[in-house]
């Protein structure tokens, strides 16, 4: 059976989604500080076990909202949004750690745009971006044991779909991710792909020797061209898996 949805539906829809995300963010954080202090001191300050050891992160993240603004004037007000991650890492010691990840989001927007009208009119319009990110990350530990906390420098690139139209129109028919087919026309629109660097402050608990949780918050830049470089602070709540 085929059903058909609006556009205003659709965002509905998203805006939802985003709302369950954002309380389910807040609720496992509370969760991961309760863990925490159920565990007795000498949990904390037990020797860790991570030198050899590969680990899988999920890694659920909240983004605080941001303004870009272009060389012409024109801008976008960014709403606060979440994503999600899958990481894959190596500790060479219980000290150092590098990790390759992957992960997207989305957020809705109201921009300015400058009218080429001789006046330089601004108008006002809204939106939704898409952007996903393949990132390389070093992590020193400054403690050996299962609680420690540590920092994280990353580069790597991020791919952003703007939402904004081309001009070009294209026909078809397609099956969303929600299960809903539809059929029409669609625009397709501006994205691009840009190097992106940051650093991430926090802290890790090693619960076994197997699962580990951390928590973190940092600053992502990323290098858009014709714009200044915007930076996000991004907010991580990480469940780990390792194995040797």
């Amino acid at each position: 059976m085929q059903h058909y949805v609006s556009s205003v539906q659709r965002n509905q829809i998203k805006q939802e989604a985003f709302t369950q995300m954002k309380s389910g963010l807040h609720s496992f954080a509370i969760t991961l500080l309760f863990s925490l202090l159920c565990f007795s001191a000498d949990s904390f300050s037990a020797p860790g076990n991570r030198t050899g050891a590969w680990q899988i992160t999920l890694i659920p993240s909240f983004t605080n909202s941001q303004t870009i603004q272009s060389d012409t004037g024109a801008r976008a007000d960014i709403n606060e949004h979440s994503g999600f991650g899958i990481g894959i890492g190596y500790n060479y010691s219980d000290h150092l750690e590098i990790e390759l990840d992957i992960g997207s989001g989305n957020a809705n927007y109201t921009g300015t745009r400058i009218l080429d009208d001789g006046s330089n009119t601004q108008e006002q319009y809204t939106g939704t971006f898409y952007t996903s990110h393949m990132n390389l990350g070093l992590t020193y530990n400054f403690m050996a044991s299962r609680f420690t906390p540590f920092i994280t420098g990353n580069i790597g690139l991020s791919y952003i779909d703007s939402g904004i139209p081309t001009g070009d129109i294209v026909s078809g028919c397609w099956w969303d991710w929600w299960g809903y087919y539809y059929c029409g026309n669609y625009a397709l629109t501006y994205t691009t792909s840009d190097w992106s660097y940051g650093a991430d402050i926090g802290l890790r608990f090693d619960i076994t020797n197997k699962i580990f949780i951390k928590g973190s918050v940092g600053k992502t830049y990323i290098d858009l061209s014709n714009t200044e470089t915007p930076d996000f602070t991004r907010y991580k709540f990480i469940v780990g898996f390792s194995f040797k």
